[in-house]
């Protein structure tokens, strides 16, 4: 992201600043309600709402400067966290830099701490892992699919159906808790007790485990705020919580050394219990000294963009805070283009016609909803070799089942490992067990009892037993299914002790059922090999991005495009208010995203299997209702575009 100082002064009203008039840089933005402080340096705790490409980076990077250079702050006291880690080695790298003056710090004086909150929790827990009955570095399980199948083991051993399992999954990625004897808390205990029998932890146990240490401990708390006294904040509107207690715990007494950076205008995270209330209530959770100050220069957005999206969260976010007037560095630009399409390859057309007149000079981004919308848009790039980075999912799950099987024979103990097989195994068209797509409720029956024989696997090792191969060896005689699982999985343990390298693919392939036919096989060999064959070719050199929505966060281009603005996608279908506020907002930033050239489209007909609405006229073809943000955007700053249809 470019937040870099201004060169060019800029007025109050976004006009250029008169000739002869002293320039102040941009990024010196100062606090009418401090008496002119420059933000920076304002003590906490402090937040500043920083709208898009109003230099909220280059903010913290001064605050790390000023606390070192002018404070003379010991590095060692103080904390930088972000929301990722590319966001950490871009502070990293952007303090490192000698050609910034404005923000650059030797190494021997910058921060040792500057990471990610999951990887600041990590290391809470891996200094302390005696205290939570752990061994030294302690797994992380990481992907969702695996926390599913343990949790759905942990309901069925408290004695509730698999179902029952989504409910402590939310609460945990939300960070909020409050222990009971509910049902979600009891599973959530016996999930806790499978992983800390495997020596592991999940992702969420990473904020929630290091909250728990702190709390309890009051000796441990003191010595990591020694760490943090001074505390700085990014994307401080995505965090849960969980992180928000850690922020609490850590900031508890040294609040003058809170500095947090957001917008409320830009949280669209709440399925990981993201909310934008924790910026809402800042002065109220940090007391009267709490100062909240906003960042009102757009380097990025022109004037037109900016103010039409803020008219899009301000008509559907009635809660949003309000941040002030913008100025801007581009005061001017051409309007928002609203684009009305007959169909997805209407869209795709004109998309590529853009992205072509963009090219070379301009970086393009296009926004989608789903990576279905970007198929059509993806092949006419590709037909006219271009090239272009659009981030995928794994290029199918059959190598990564094999790998789960492969780490399990290589140490029979490794207990998740095994669980996974043994979820594959169970879903192969050899097995006893019903299929997970089953809807007769005798089949749900008879799959739920079988998988409740799995679960009891567990219950040895939690007494202090050996491992899950153990259990599953010693049980295995007494019931068809466990049998089944058994015999398929011994095989793979001796091919691969026999180093039988054909026997070992081809049983891997038969227990585990990876691929369904050889052609399945191909493809995904043919993609791993393709991606990461083709990934330093197109990678960073791609003037062209393709990404959802969510993922564009943070990004930024010359000319963005953004696909599929129908009702029933955005927003969806039945969106509570709420939700409807947050997908304004996940609008909000997918226009911000543009410097110069945004383009909208939504398309009148478009496949089911991509827009997955059964809305049609009286003469039975699929059409689309344009989303209700479009409108919301005034006529004097977008030009409304209606493409007609080829005979």
């Amino acid at each position: 992201m470019v937040d870099e100082p201004s060169p060019v002064p800029v007025g109050r009203e976004g006009r250029p600043a008169e000739r002869g008039a002293r320039p102040r840089p941009a990024d010196t933005v100062r606090s009418p309600a401090a008496g002119g402080i420059e933000l920076h340096k304002m003590e906490g705790p402090l937040l500043l709402l920083a709208g898009p490409g109003t230099g909220k980076t280059h903010q913290l990077a001064r605050r790390i400067k000023h606390l070192v250079q002018d404070k003379q702050v010991d590095p060692k006291t103080i904390a930088v966290i972000t929301f990722t880690a590319a966001a950490a080695s871009s502070m990293r790298a952007r303090i490192s830099d000698p050609t910034q003056a404005e923000t650059f710090v030797d190494r021997q004086h910058q921060p040792e701490t500057i990471c990610t909150m999951h990887s600041f929790g990590y290391r809470i827990i891996r200094q302390n892992v005696g205290l939570l009955n752990l061994s030294e570095d302690p797994s992380v399980v990481q992907f969702d699919a695996t926390k599913a199948i343990l949790m759905g083991d942990a309901a069925q051993l408290t004695g509730f159906e698999r179902r029952h399992a989504k409910e402590p999954i939310a609460c945990r990625q939300h960070g909020d808790c409050t222990p009971s004897d509910s049902r979600k808390c009891r599973i959530c205990r016996s999930y806790c007790s499978i992983l800390r029998a495997c020596n592991a932890i999940d992702y969420d146990d990473q904020i929630l485990l290091a909250c728990s240490l702190l709390k309890g401990h009051a000796s441990l708390a003191a010595t990591h705020r020694a760490t943090a006294t001074h505390l700085l904040v990014d994307e401080y509107q995505d965090i849960n919580a969980g992180q928000f207690q850690l922020i609490r715990t850590l900031s508890a007494g040294q609040e003058k050394g809170l500095f947090v950076v957001g917008d409320d205008d830009q949280s669209i995270y709440s399925w990981r219990g993201g909310s934008p209330q924790f910026i809402r209530g800042f002065e109220q959770h940090f007391g009267p000294a709490a100062r909240v100050e906003s960042l009102l220069h757009s380097r990025r957005c022109h004037r037109k963009i900016l103010e039409g999206s803020l008219h899009v969260v301000e008509c559907y976010d009635k809660g949003r805070r309000r941040k002030g007037k913008f100025t801007y560095q581009s005061p001017d630009g051409p309007p928002i283009f609203v684009h009305d399409v007959p169909s997805d390859k209407g869209e795709a057309k004109i998309v590529m016609g853009i992205i072509q007149n963009s090219l070379p000079s301009k970086k393009v981004l296009v926004l989608v909803p789903t990576r279905n919308h970007a198929l059509l848009v993806c092949e006419r790039l590709r037909r006219a070799r271009i090239k272009y980075l659009a981030p995928e999912p794994l290029p199918g799950g059959g190598l990564p089942a094999v790998e789960r099987a492969v780490s399990w024979v290589q140490n029979p103990d490794d207990n998740i490992a095994l669980r996974e097989c043994l979820e594959a195994a169970l879903n192969t068209k050899e097995s006893p067990v019903p299929s997970r797509w089953v809807r007769k409720a005798d089949k749900i029956a008879l799959r739920e009892n079988a998988l409740c024989r799995v679960s009891d696997l567990w219950k040895p090792l939690l007494e202090g037993g050996t491992s899950l191969w153990q259990n599953l060896t010693d049980s295995c005689q007494r019931d068809t299914v466990l049998a089944f699982l058994h015999t398929n999985l011994e095989l793979l343990l001796k091919l691969f002790a026999n180093d039988d390298l054909a026997g070992f693919l081809g049983q891997s392939s038969k227990s585990l059922e990876p691929w369904k036919h050889v052609a399945d096989f191909a493809e995904e060999v043919g993609n791993w090999v393709s991606r990461f064959g083709s990934a330093s070719e197109v990678g960073s050199e791609s003037a062209v991005q393709v990404m959802t929505l969510q993922g564009a966060k943070g990004l930024e281009a010359d000319t963005v495009c953004v696909l599929g603005l129908e009702e029933g996608t955005l927003p969806k279908d039945g969106s509570e208010c709420d939700e409807l506020a947050e997908q304004s907002r996940l609008f909000f930033v997918s226009m911000t995203r543009a410097k110069a050239d945004l383009h909208l489209f939504h398309a009148r007909t478009r496949p089911g299997a991509v827009s997955f609405q059964q809305l049609h006229k009286d003469d039975g073809q699929h059409v689309l209702k344009p989303s209700r943000f479009l409108a919301a955007i005034p006529e004097e700053l977008c030009e409304r575009r209606y493409h007609r249809s080829q005979a």
